[in-house]
């Protein structure tokens, strides 16, 4: 466990050794030969030499265990052993030469250090051991969740949450801001807000995970986590390994209390069958000059739904199962050429997804989708050169298509339209509509290091480009929306429908340097330039269902029609970066590093989707007994066309919800101000530790507004509080302007975001083992924007309390995490993550029963801010026993048990936040106590 560690370094996949070469007077010596040599680097090794100043660097070294040779005329030779690089770490190693013969060595073996004193980044690092020991799900997001400061929206017990990839925030970042890497390139795609992969990770295909979270440099794009997986290569040996674990429903223990039931929760998630078969193997293809590694995954997690049943009355089942291959080939071009080249193609099936157009706490099962991915895969390759000593370059590109489905479950009644309770939070009889989903990624790189003197400068491009389309079909074209039960309206849609939005060019140029200005203080400037490119071809769909005045172009009709819109979106940002590192006693045992950091918000294509005339869009109609009382029609007899609907209710009936929507040429892309001091200390050998301060605030949000109905379009009118029977004020929209709409996407001014906290972090190591922990206090407050509700804010409704706690804030965090070898290779470890629950809204659906007359049908309105309330406090202890045996010279076997959620908590993690009779109802607790059973064979 000693790789989990809380460092500064470069937000890179390569490391350095840095240092200073003297004599035993203390007097510099230039002219040293510095050669490196270790496993991980494919060839004869590396050489520079020191400067007129001692002072050498050694740029794009991959982590690993090192020999590091220092070498001058008349003084004995130096060697320093067992020189452990962690990923991403600019290591300090001073070397004092003695005089004497050349055929004079001295040897020295040295422990890792703990502090980097070079860089003001902020990154922890999980090293190959530490994946194999700390018992977790086996996935960049459940090991993510041990990360200082990281939040999630659920808790990972052993993977069950690992089906679906989750959403990671760190000190009040953006949900938006997520960036995935593979070997230092981008891997995600440019859909929906740009912050999602599509893939799933061979976990044996990594040697190291790098989790870069404050003050980062201007190569990174923007704020927030940043995710770079390093992947394990070859060798001039063969070896390999074999992982499989799982467990079933009997391996589980009950946690379903006496207090869960009086909420609601009649049954609650657990497992049916966890399982994991993971094998790896690499080697030499020519020794020194071609390496191959290769990995294969297989993994699901079935999982039965809290309070969810099917037809037959038993408990529903989340049915899921990932499949990845993957190969990496690493060759030695020349001495000073390596390029790489990998293929990984990943497959996934689940059986009962959510459905993507509506949220709500319980889906029928006949209501999930199936999804099943028929093509994706990353396709990457690498080129890097070392020309001098002094000298990188590096070209890289990536290939990525994202392809799957969504479609109806086997079963569904045929014309059967989809179900939505909004009081119960409800989804039944069908899904509300079926997907199809495809894009294709493609990202570039290129870089150069250079390192003369004091400066260590690196500059780049970095650029993606890629396209996302849905097509969209539903039963009837409708949804039929209840209030515990109990017919209200139905929303209707303009599908079927297909819409597409492309990003041409997302193009980033960035400089910066590590400049050592004196003995003890680096500076670490930056400036990043980012060009951003969106656009709408041009596209339609033919006259639907529910179309109600069909668009004429060209003396062609059609439901909908979107002109190309080239250049949509067009923003250029200058983004400057500043880190300090002091070492305080010249020691490199004790810095002072802070930062202040400029970073655009990641955005993907979804900000323009939601003005694409040809996207899904739906209008509102009431359909009540009440509605419907001077026509005697049964509310659940419900129309197929128009003409069906009486003229007095369609006189009621809504606009379209992207009707005239457009983007305001004048929006501005939304960036945060980072603001970041920490001091950290290394005590003796082995221990280190840190206190930092973090803040983070938003500029330029924007949002949506209906420029056909300002505000004052709305009466004010008193009802009660549902909540604390005290006087309410909602707003009912004048009869006048219904219909109307001219939606803008803008900046708005008073939209606000903003997070304070501070944290502590501790790591030590010792012969037998290693723990570390961390404590985050923090707060994220502000409002919504754009980039997380669709909602129209020049509707007074839809600013009721609506300033609250953010996101997943959490203002305490506690992680602790160790493990200790007790006897005879016996190995003891695990981990504790404990945690505030997350902030819970509570809304009130406001309808004509409560409002006479009300103009909108539905209205939904907050009546607490969010984090008024939360759910329950988060307490999961993991703990994991291991056995090694050696079966014969290098294979080891390594039976494996692990036992996760100890104490079997019960915290509520989901629950109906809709005022009404369920109200706290749970939809998700803690997985209950589970052992995972199984071994690793590795040779």
């Amino acid at each position: 466990m000693t790789g989990l560690l809380s460092v500064p370094g470069h937000a890179q996949t390569d490391s350095s050794i840095v240092g200073v070469v003297s004599d035993a007077t203390g007097a510099v010596v230039p002219g040293v030969s510095v050669q490196i040599t270790g496993a991980s680097l494919i060839g004869t090794g590396r050489q520079t030499t020191t400067d007129s100043g001692g002072r050498y660097r050694v740029i794009d070294l991959r982590p690993g265990i090192y020999t590091v040779t220092f070498t001058a005329p008349g003084f004995s030779v130096l060697r320093h052993e067992n020189v452990e690089l962690a990923a991403a770490f600019t290591q300090t190693l001073d070397a004092a030469l003695v005089l004497g013969a050349n055929n004079d060595t001295v040897t020295v073996s040295l422990q890792a250090p703990l502090v980097d004193v070079q860089d003001s980044v902020t990154e922890q690092v999980i090293d190959r051991k530490a994946l194999d020991t700390v018992p977790t799900g086996h996935d960049i997001f459940g090991v993510g969740q041990l990360i200082a400061g990281v939040t999630t929206s659920t808790p990972d017990v052993g993977g069950t949450t690992g089906m679906q990839q989750a959403t990671l925030q760190v000190h009040g970042s953006s949900g938006n801001d997520n960036v995935f890497l593979v070997d230092g390139m981008w891997i995600q795609h440019t859909g929906f807000s740009g912050n999602q992969t599509g893939a799933y990770y061979n976990d044996s295909l990594l040697e190291n995970i790098v989790y870069t979270t404050d003050t980062l440099p201007a190569e990174a794009p923007i704020g927030g986590i940043q995710i770079n997986m390093i992947p394990r290569e070859g060798g001039n040996q063969f070896h390999g390994s074999v992982f499989g674990t799982g467990a079933n429903q009997f391996l589980q223990s009950g946690n379903l209390t006496p207090d869960l039931v009086k909420l609601g929760l009649t049954a609650p998630n657990r497992i049916d069958t966890i399982y994991d078969i993971n094998p790896g193997l690499g080697g030499p293809i020519l020794k020194d000059r071609l390496w191959f590694f290769g990995s294969f995954r297989r993994w699901g997690a079935n999982n039965f739904l809290a309070n969810t049943f099917t037809p037959q009355g038993t408990q529903a089942l989340d049915d899921n199962r990932l499949t990845d291959a993957a190969l990496r080939l690493t060759g030695q071009i020349s001495k000073n050429q390596r390029l790489t080249v990998s293929y990984d193609r990943g497959f996934k099936f689940r059986g009962h997804r959510p459905n993507n157009l509506l949220t709500a706490n319980f889906n029928d099962p006949l209501a999930d989708v199936v999804q099943k991915t028929w093509l994706n895969y990353i396709a990457q390759a690498k080129w890097t050169f070392t020309p001098t000593p002094k000298l990188a370059l590096e070209l890289g590109m990536t290939l990525m298509p994202v392809n799957y489905n969504l479609g109806f479950e086997p079963g569904v009644v045929a014309g059967a339209v989809a179900a939505y309770d909004q009081i119960t939070s409800t989804i039944s009889r069908v899904s509300p509509r079926a997907d199809n989903d495809r894009g294709t990624f493609r990202a570039y790189m290129t870089s150069a290091t250079y390192v003369s003197g004091r400066h260590s400068l690196k500059t780049g491009l970095q650029m993606r480009t890629g396209s996302w389309q849905e097509a969209f079909t539903m039963n009837n074209n409708m949804i039929q929306v209840y209030n515990s039960g109990v017919p209200n309206s139905i929303r209707l849609y303009n599908a079927p429908l297909a819409h597409r939005e492309t990003m041409p060019v997302d193009l980033g140029w960035y400089l910066q340097d590590t400049w050592k200005i004196s003995k003890r203080i680096t500076i670490n400037p930056g400036i990043r330039f980012q060009h951003t490119n969106m656009t709408i071809p041009q596209q339609s769909s033919p006259v639907a269902q529910w179309t109600v005045t069909p668009i004429v172009v060209n003396g062609q009709s059609y439901g909908t029609y979107q002109a190309a819109q080239n250049g949509y979106v067009l923003w250029n940002t200058f983004s400057p970066r500043l880190g300090i590192s002091w070492d305080v006693f010249g020691d490199s045992k004790t810095a002072v590093r802070g930062g202040v950091s400029k970073y655009d918000r990641l955005e993907g294509t979804t900000l323009v989707q939601n003005i694409n005339q040809n996207f899904l869009a739906y209008r509102t109609c009431p359909w009540s007994a009440t509605a419907l009382a001077p026509y005697s029609m049964d509310p659940n007899v419900l129309p197929t066309s128009y003409a069906e609907i009486p003229a007095g209710i369609q006189a009621q009936c809504t606009a379209f919800s992207n009707n005239g929507a457009h983007l305001d040429p004048g929006i501005k892309r939304p960036y945060q101000m980072e603001y970041t001091a920490m001091i950290q200390h290394q005590f003796g050998s082995s221990t280190s530790a840190s206190a930092a301060y973090y803040h983070r605030t938003f500029y330029d949000l924007y949002g949506i507004v209906n420029q056909a109905v300002p505000s004052t379009s709305y009466t004010p009118v008193t009802i009660t509080n549902p909540i604390n029977g005290q006087p309410l004020t909602v707003y009912n929209q004048n009869k006048s302007t219904l219909g109307l709409s001219k939606l803008y996407e803008q900046t708005l001014p008073n939209l606000f975001q903003h997070y304070n906290g501070v944290e502590f972090t501790v790591n030590t190591r010792f012969r037998k083992g290693s723990v570390f922990g961390s404590f985050t206090w923090g707060r994220s407050i502000g409002t919504p924007d754009g980039s997380s509700t669709s909602n129209d804010f020049n509707n007074p409704n839809n600013l009721i309390n609506l300033a609250g706690n953010l996101g997943y804030d959490a203002p305490f965090q506690i992680r602790i995490g160790g493990n200790y070898s007790i006897w005879k290779k016996i190995q003891v470890s695990g981990t504790l993550r404990s945690n505030s629950g997350l902030p819970q809204s509570r809304t009130y659906t406001v309808t004509t029963s409560i409002v006479p007359g009300l103009t909108q049908v539905t209205q939904n309105v907050f009546v607490a801010a969010p984090g008024s309330y939360r759910y329950p406090f988060q307490n999961l202890v993991d703990l994991r026993v291991s056995k090694s045996w050696s079966i014969r010279e290098r294979v080891q076997f390594e039976p494996v048990a692990d036992l996760f959620n100890v104490f079997n908590t019960s915290a509520v993690t989901a629950a109906v936040t809709t005022i009404g009779p369920s109200l706290l109802k749970p939809s998700g607790i803690d997985f209950g106590r589970m052992a995972r059973l199984g071994g690793k064979v590795t040779f």
